[in-house]
This record gives structure tokens, C-alpha cells and sequence, in this order.
């Protein structure tokens, strides 16, 4: 499995399943937590923001205002 650069600069695996958890904390619904990480392309190298700012145009189409939170959330 392609292995993604986090923010500070770790690798890690990507894993649908996390996204999908993370994105279900936001407030998405169980179809679209599902559907937007399923559509994710992942590539080996490529950073987190990337997948972040697809997931949050994703989002803004579906539920805007979870995008809202997923956007302004931070670890």
C-alpha cells in the first residue's frame, strides 16, 4: 500500500478506514464517510493536505456544513 507524508513529515499507509472514521467524527453521514474515502486516489509520496483538500471539495458538495468542521478541525 502507497505510503503518504504527513504534515510534520512521517510516512505512514493510508488507511480508508481511518479517513472514513475521521471523517464520520466530522458529522458526514455513514454514505458519504463511505463513498468520499472509497473515492480517494492515493498515490505513494503524496501528502495528507492533498487527500485533505479533496475530501473537503467532496464534502462541500454533499454536506457543506460538515466540510465546515472537517476543514477547521486540526490534531
Amino acid at each position: 500500500m502507497p505510503k503518504l507524508k504527513k504534515r510534520l513529515g512521517k510516512e505512514e499507509e493510508f488507511d480508508r478506514k481511518k479517513l472514513e472514521q475521521s471523517l464520520r467524527k466530522a458529522g458526514a453521514s455513514e454514505n458519504t464517510a463511505r463513498k468520499i474515502a472509497e473515492g480517494v486516489k492515493h498515490r505513494e509520496g503524496m501528502a495528507t493536505s492533498e487527500i485533505r483538500s479533496h475530501v473537503i471539495a467532496e464534502l462541500k458538495r454533499d454536506e457543506p456544513e460538515v466540510a465546515k468542521r472537517y476543514e477547521t478541525h486540526r490534531k
